[in-house]
């Protein structure tokens, strides 16, 4: 299973997704994360665990990118792939050997209108692997209440191809900190944590449904 978390626009929290899913993951099974992005944050973070040693490799070229993922598909139950900002060879490599796109939204006008150029690069790809990716979207670093989380939601739900999932990662201090104490937010201890362990634990089994 090889899931890839693509956006054009940075910010969106891909790589904070993409490390929590690859944790998230690690727990039941084998797993690697390959970092895809210049910044290279999920991997340094995932490298620092202290609960877990989940490996890593940090691949910024589209030719090995895909041959990498080719030659360790069969070595791994999970393969999670950070994508980088913006639609660069990279991110096509990353369409091209992915099983599962998830693209993360936040919700607000600009991330909204730049997210249509990524849908269109994924229609590209599903019409020449005959419906692969999967697709999925959420949005993410929402605030509940809002009238820009409504909007959003009937913004991004309209299009069957690509299923707006019921889960949402909501803007929590605790997911910015996890990072710099070397820990997920599955490991932490405040009751925020908690509620973000939920809303990833929700994110992830509801986007592992759509490869059913």
């Amino acid at each position: 299973m090889i899931i890839g978390l693509v956006n054009q626009k940075g910010g969106c929290g891909k790589s904070t997704t993409a490390a929590h899913f690859a944790y998230w993951l690690s727990i039941s099974g084998s797993v690697i994360l390959i970092d895809a992005d210049s910044q290279q944050s999920s991997s340094t973070w995932i490298s620092r665990l202290e609960s877990v040693k989940i490996p890593t490799q940090a691949i910024l070229d589209p030719e090995q990118l895909f041959e990498t993922i080719d030659t360790i598909s069969d070595k791994y139950d999970s393969i999670v792939v950070d994508g980088p900002a913006g639609l660069s060879e990279v991110t096509k490599s990353i369409l091209d050997v992915v099983d599962l796109a998830l693209v993360p939204c936040q919700p607000s006008g600009l991330d909204l209108s730049s997210s249509s150029k990524i849908l269109q690069l994924l229609r590209h790809r599903q019409k020449v692997r005959r419906g692969l990716p999967k697709t999925g979207l959420f949005l993410s670093r929402a605030v509940k209440g809002t009238l820009l989380l409504k909007e959003a939601t009937q913004a991004l739900g309209v299009d069957p191809r690509f299923p707006l999932l019921k889960s949402i990662i909501y803007q929590r201090q605790c997911i910015a900190d996890a990072p710099i104490q070397q820990k997920t937010v599955f490991g932490l201890s405040s009751s925020a944590a908690k509620s973000a362990s939920t809303d990833y634990q929700n994110l992830f089994q509801e986007a592992l449904k759509i490869l059913d």
